[in-house]
């Protein structure tokens, strides 16, 4: 099936970003742009809508959580489905995380079907 939705991916590290887009691809979600932080990814958002948007929390320069909030701050953005992926399992870290108002996240290693359950949940609300 090939799914018609504009994702950013968001992500520091290139093998990761690498991993992402081909796990997308071969789920099929074609539109796919790659971003290596938060400040880089802000201005892709200046550049086309996006549908999705999925983003590491560790990352240089603007973390996944500054860049959440760079986003709220915007009405056109805010309304993005936002999904956090994190190798971060403490209990005080996902608190964090929710209370700066993030909903949706996977734990790294992130799997392929885990990945697809959460972006149909959060992209289509659980049907597609």
């Amino acid at each position: 099936m090939n799914y018609d939705i504009n994702i950013l991916i968001v992500e520091d590290l290139l093998t990761t970003r690498l991993f992402l887009r081909r796990t997308l691809k071969k789920l099929g979600y074609t539109n796919v742009v790659l971003s290596a932080d938060g400040e880089i990814a802000l201005e892709e958002l200046g550049r086309k809508p996006f549908d999705l948007i999925i983003s590491d929390w560790h990352m240089p320069n603007m973390d996944g959580l500054d860049f959440y909030k760079e986003l709220s701050k915007n009405q056109k953005w805010s309304e993005i489905p936002f999904l956090l992926i994190t190798a971060e399992k403490e209990r005080g870290k996902v608190v964090e995380a929710v209370q700066a108002g993030i909903k949706e996240y996977l734990v790294k290693p992130v799997k392929p079907e885990n990945l697809s359950d959460k972006i149909k949940e959060v992209v289509f609300g659980g049907a597609a």
